[in-house]
This record gives C-alpha cells, structure tokens and sequence, in this order.
C-alpha cells in the first residue's frame, strides 16, 4: 500500500519494480474511515506481487505542507495527508488516458504493470471494481475480504507465471485474478458470470 497523489509518482513507483504483478489504484476518500483503518494491513499483506495505491493521499511531509493537503487517520506508521483536489485531477487525468469514468464510490481499478517497458502500466486488460456496488448487493462479504482474496489471487496469478518461465513476456491474467477473488469473497452464492455481467460493479477496458 502506497501513496499516491499523481499518476507520475505510481510511474516513477514502478519503473524500480522488476517483476511482473499486479497494479491497484484504490479511490477510496477519507470519509470511508473502516477503510483507511485497513492500510497498514494491507501494505504489509500485498507485499512484492501486488501493489497497491491509495489515490490522493501523501505520506511526504513536505507536499504535506501544500494548503489542499489535511492530516487523516490512516493507521500507517507515519502520518499520512489527503487532498480533494489531488484526487479529483488523478481521477481527471486518468479518465482521459483510458477509457474509465470513476463511479463517485469506493472503487478499485485493478491493471498488470509493463516492466522494462516505455509505458509502464499496462491498461489493456483493466478491471475495475465497484466496492460499495459490490457489498450492497452482496457479490463480496467485505472491504477486507475482498481485499484479503485479491492479494492472494494476485500472489497466486504471478506465482504461476514464474513456475511456467513466462513471468517476462507472459500478460498476467487479471481478470482471473479478479474472479478468484470475487469468488473467495461472496456473500451469497451468486453464479460469477453473472456477477461479473453486472457493469455497475464489474467493468472492463473496452466495455463502456
């Protein structure tokens, strides 16, 4: 789990990774408080194959100073700030890039990266995921089981990759990263092709 107030510090991010795995932009506003309880978990849970970025938030205490910034409660070992304005110019620039809008809701937007590549996240294949969506008509018990099954998911997807030699040049399946982990996760016994029919909650690159 990583800050990220721009969509240049994920770059930068990632351009250090090495390995393939999984990508996850979580737009997720300070008013969802049982979420930002779960950030210090989940950064030590997702580990080395999937990362996984808080949009809008900073933990740099010099950005920090910037008038549009305010501390919140994010449970993480140091303090962290969030800023409306830099999560809605994240959320602009990056419905400009791809073909997304962002639901006004919790929302995660699940990619590959593109190591040793120019461009080096990977949006082809896109997921994203409507959580609040998700949780009310019970496709996912909760925020944290859900995000417990994708970090396995995504752990799993990559893993099996370096066992067949193609972790390099093979894409990582992220949609059957995401359907494990709607599947670990649900409420209620729904059928997946069904859940994932559903284009308020699932949607994908090239589905609008």
């Amino acid at each position: 789990m990583f800050a990220a107030s721009t969509y240049e510090e994920i770059e930068k991010y990632e351009k250090q990774v090495n390995n393939m795995e999984i990508v996850v932009f979580l737009f997720a506003r300070p008013s969802e408080s049982s979420i930002l309880k779960e950030f210090e978990y989940i950064h030590f849970n997702s580990a080395e194959y999937c990362s996984i970025y808080a949009i809008g938030y900073t933990d740099d205490f010099t950005k920090a100073a910037d008038k549009n910034y305010r501390k919140i409660d994010a449970c993480m070992q140091q303090d962290w700030y969030y800023s409306a304005k830099a999560f809605t110019d994240f959320k602009n620039e990056l419905e400009k890039r791809i073909n997304w809008e962002y639901s006004g809701e919790t929302e995660l937007l699940i990619l590959q990266n593109n190591p040793h590549n120019k461009n080096v996240l990977n949006f082809q294949n896109y997921v994203a995921i409507n959580v609040n969506k998700g949780l009310r008509d019970g496709y996912v018990d909760s925020f944290q089981s859900f995000m417990e099954c994708l970090i396995r998911a995504s752990k799993s997807e990559v893993t099996a990759k370096k066992a067949s030699q193609e972790i390099r040049r093979a894409r990582i399946s992220v949609k059957d990263t995401l359907v494990k982990a709607i599947d670990g996760s649900k409420r209620i016994p729904t059928p997946i092709k069904d859940i994932i029919k559903d284009r308020l909650f699932y949607r994908c690159a090239n589905t609008y």
